[in-house]
């Protein structure tokens, strides 16, 4: 950019440059040892970056977890380039360019060129009510130049992700050449790295240097995990009639499912099973639904987690089994009552994460099983309803 630097409002800058600084930090080594920290893979500087109004976290997530996802199954590590203030940062690169992406991509360039990456990588949006327009730039920073650049408009909903990694598609392979020859020459090195340090004296575990373990530990906070698995436990308040026929009964369960970022938060689609223990508090057709597992789809919309507490919403829908004993009923029962009953719950409840990848959940459903039976006069199938409040408790991980 050369004569554009004089622009900058370095006095504006100064605080957004520490901000910057502090977290790239976390990547380099200190001046404690007399040889850099090899890196074995390319390193990859992300960012996502308002180039109009304020930045949208939602929109933010949702581009930096599209770029990972593309630049680590080429082999390279990321880190999201973060600062305290985006928007000041951006105005100040600009200047008088309004809303530029070029601009912004080659005023970036310069700005990070003295940090210790290969690549860098931006998505500059501009969100326009239920659509948004974002322009990627993959830039090379060991030669200062701008390997590869696209554009693409489209709108926030459920298929925002996939647009943009078709999009990073498109372009990657323009880049892909130079990120190999830079994967191959730290491969050499770090290999070459390796060779020396086995000669030299052995220093203890307690005071080795750990290699690019800053890098792993801010791709462990900041990388989105996908898949969820929960077990947990719940009891069953009945109500209505069917508190005169059961008490308090229990249902341990188990839950999987997949997660998909949004930009108004995480929306899960998964499965369920358990086993619902009832309680029959009455002799007659109650004691024969002492054991029954539900199985069914589990759908839950989340806000984005950025707090350890976030609230959801969930619904499931399926069927349940009664595998209870049946060989006490008389043959004409046996035959008119259904094993196969229809479930429903829905509620809502909050997550309180221990880390990245565990935590713990509770929520209150409203629950209801619906049950068919052949009356015994030869009329036709009959329902009737099993209703229930169940407040559970759960610990999930997530990978």
């Amino acid at each position: 950019m050369g004569s554009g630097t004089s622009r900058f409002d370095r006095s504006n800058l100064s605080l957004l440059i520490c901000g910057v600084l502090l977290v790239l930090s976390s990547v380099t080594v200190s001046a404690q040892s007399e040889k850099p920290i090899l890196q074995a893979k390319p390193s990859v500087l992300i960012a996502a970056l308002p180039l109009e109004g304020s930045r949208d976290e939602g929109v933010r997530k949702v581009l930096a977890s599209s770029m990972r996802f593309q630049l680590e199954r080429m082999g390279t590590q990321t880190l999201l380039f973060a600062t305290t203030d985006e928007e000041a940062l951006v105005r100040d690169l600009l200047g008088e360019a309004q809303a530029d992406p070029q601009v912004l991509a080659t005023a970036l360039l310069e700005f990070i060129s003295g940090l210790n990456h290969d690549f860098f990588v931006l998505a500059g949006y501009i969100k326009e009510q239920e659509e948004i327009q974002v322009s990627f730039y993959i830039a090379d920073l060991g030669r200062g130049e701008i390997l590869a650049s696209a554009s693409r408009r489209a709108r926030i909903d459920f298929s925002l992700d996939e647009a943009m990694i078709e999009t990073l598609r498109e372009i990657l392979p323009q880049a892909e050449g130079r990120i190999e020859e830079v994967a191959s020459r730290k491969a050499a090195e770090w290999t070459e790295a390796e060779a020396e340090s086995t000669e030299e004296e052995v220093v203890p575990e307690a005071t080795r240097l750990p290699q690019q373990l800053p890098v792993a530990e801010v791709e462990e906070q900041e990388r989105f995990r996908p898949f969820e698995f929960s077990i947990g436990f719940s009891p069953f308040v009945p109500i209505a009639m069917a508190s005169q026929w059961f008490g308090l009964s229990y249902a341990p369960f188990v839950y999987g499912s997949y997660r998909i970022p949004l930009s108004a938060g995480v929306l899960g689609i998964g499965v369920y099973t358990g086993l619902n223990i009832f309680d029959p508090e009455e002799t007659g057709l109650a004691e024969f639904f002492h054991y029954v597992i539900p199985v069914g789809a589990d759908v839950r919309f989340a806000a984005w987690e950025l707090a350890r507490i976030t609230l959801f919403v969930r619904a499931c829908l399926g069927v349940a089994i009664n595998v209870s004993d049946f060989s006490s009923l008389p043959a004409i029962a046996q035959q008119g009552l259904s094993r196969v009953l229809a479930q429903g719950s829905g509620g809502a409840g909050a997550i309180f994460a221990i880390s990245e990848s565990v935590g713990i959940a509770f929520d209150v459903m409203y629950e209801t099983f619906v049950y068919f039976y052949r009356d015994e006069t030869g009329g036709g199938i009959r329902t009737d309803w099993i209703m229930g409040f169940v407040p559970s408790i759960y610990l999930y991980t997530r990978f």
